[in-house]
């Protein structure tokens, strides 16, 4: 056995499978032995789980062509079944090839070469439609690669103008620290050349609803200096995240080994943020950059991953998280010949497209299951298992405690038995399951039940268990997750 260290800052130890939970998951790696241990501390609630900590993310371009529009398709019933929460639309078709064109304006005739999108106030009426429907927030990306100053004033001012309260902020370009690569900025561009680009956008915004600075690099220290720099002009930091490249395996996305350099990786630009006193929010996440692998990232192991996920980060620490994807026919090029097999939702077919009408994919239903944790404070809980297992405790709001139990070996090992030790007031539990065929599959269901081609997921009545004594018995299916919710504490 091995053991994993729970620090969010340590790394990977070896001797036991007990792990203490006071600033991430306990995580720990098949054996023969099918039991996982479970004793939740409820008196210490510790770190807080944000209602709309699980949020999505897509391209500016989606803007451009008329998608997220409530009138048609099924996108807002999507986005309705998730709950509120909070949607980015920014991304590298944001710099590389979007055009604002302000209200009353034709486009210029020819567009610049480099011109593939262009988005309007007419854009941003429908985005603000769209968000009162769902009754979700956003934040909206401006051209800072590209800048121009006319242009970014003209929509900071409509944004602001349209969408009111539910424009949580602006972002001023994206993942600036790769505009070298990029051709948008020339060779030896550093940190302090983005400052001052920076400040000629903030001043076009006009406020402090400005996150940034979207750097593609997890790690970069651009967000910790602009965190320090620019704090008093700014209302958020934002990094984004890929869990891994294009040689991810379904083995490498359930390895405990993942768990680790994910939060290690947020580590030094999440303290900046609470050393700066800023809200740190990884407004682009996914399971791999480069828009996914096929095989995994639109599979059911990426269901798992993403209910992981999202439950490591908030314990870390960090307010929220952006699942990036596309509205294009899934698992074919969305646009600019790239593919986002990632995409928590996307057409079946062309016809599907053009009708605005939209599958869940596997890493939805993981991001639902997600939601189901509701707002709260985590719980200290200490884990001992010889599988695979990661594990959750939020003391909810309402006043219900619930746990989120994660299986990661494939789906034909041998089940797992939770034993679970909780506060002694409780009396039964409710439980939700997720499930697939295999982890390589794309079958996803929670309670035997699928998203319909509404949007709506109608699961099955949850299971009931019985507490006796402070204590409850679950078997967990091998490649399968669970939400527990307590009655009583």
């Amino acid at each position: 056995m091995r053991k994993i260290s729970t620090g969010w800052r340590a790394a990977l130890g070896a001797a036991t499978a007990v792990a203490t939970l006071t600033g991430t998951a306990g995580v720990a790696v098949a054996d023969p032995v099918s039991t996982a241990t479970i004793t939740i501390d409820t008196a210490h609630p510790a770190g807080r789980l944000a209602s709309d900590f699980v949020g999505l993310s897509f391209e500016m371009r989606e803007l451009g062509i008329g998608n997220l529009d409530p009138a048609k398709g099924n996108a807002a019933a999507l986005f309705k079944t998730l709950g509120r929460s909070n949607v980015r639309i920014s991304g590298n078709t944001l710099d590389r090839d979007t055009l604002w064109v302000p209200q009353g304006q034709e486009p210029p005739n020819p567009l610049p070469t480099w011109v593939n999108d262009v988005v309007t106030p007419t854009d941003i009426k429908r985005l603000n439609r769209f968000l009162s429907v769902t009754g979700w927030n956003t934040m909206v990306g401006i051209n800072l690669g590209r800048w121009d100053q006319a242009l970014g004033t003209d929509q900071a001012k409509s944004m602001f103008s349209i969408l009111g309260r539910k424009l949580v902020a602006a972002e001023c370009g994206n993942e600036p620290d790769q505009w070298v690569g990029k051709a948008f900025r020339p060779a030896g561009y550093a940190y302090p050349d983005y400052q001052k680009d920076w400040e000629m956008c903030a001043a076009a915004v006009g406020n402090k609803r400005i996150a940034g600075p979207d750097t593609a690099g997890t790690s970069s220290s651009w967000a910790a200096s602009l965190a320090a720099d620019e704090k008093d002009r700014m209302s958020m930091l934002t990094v984004h995240q890929y869990s891994a490249g294009p040689d991810a395996t379904i083995a490498t996305l359930m390895s405990p080994t993942t768990v680790t350099s994910q939060l290690n990786s947020v580590a030094k630009n999440l303290a900046a943020a609470k050393a700066n006193g800023l809200p740190f929010r990884i407004d682009e996440a996914n399971s791999a950059y480069g828009g996914g692998v096929d095989g995994v990232s639109n599979k059911f192991a990426s269901a798992l991953w993403g209910l992981d996920y999202s439950m490591q980060m908030a314990r870390a620490g960090v307010d929220g998280i952006n699942v990036h994807g596309g509205l294009g026919v899934c698992n074919e090029p969305i646009w600019n010949g790239k593919f986002q097999r990632y995409t928590p939702i996307c057409a079946a077919n062309a016809a599907d497209e053009q009708a605005k009408v939209y599958k869940a994919m596997p890493i939805y239903y993981g991001l639902w299951m997600a939601r189901q944790m509701k707002s709260g404070k985590f719980l200290p809980l200490t884990l001992s298992t010889d599988r695979n297992v990661t594990a959750y405790a939020v003391k909810g709001d309402d006043g219900r405690t619930r746990i989120a139990v994660i299986q990661k070996d494939e789906t034909t090992a041998a089940p797992v038995h939770l034993d679970i030790t909780v506060d002694g007031r409780a009396r039964s539990a409710e439980v939700l399951r997720l499930t697939g065929d295999t982890l390589g599959g794309e079958a996803t269901s929670i309670q035997g039940a699928t998203v319909d081609r509404q949007g709506h997921l109608n699961p099955r009545r949850a299971d009931q268990v019985r507490v006796r004594n402070g204590s409850l018995g679950l078997d967990v299916a091998a490649g399968s997750a669970v939400v527990i919710t307590l009655d009583g504490c």
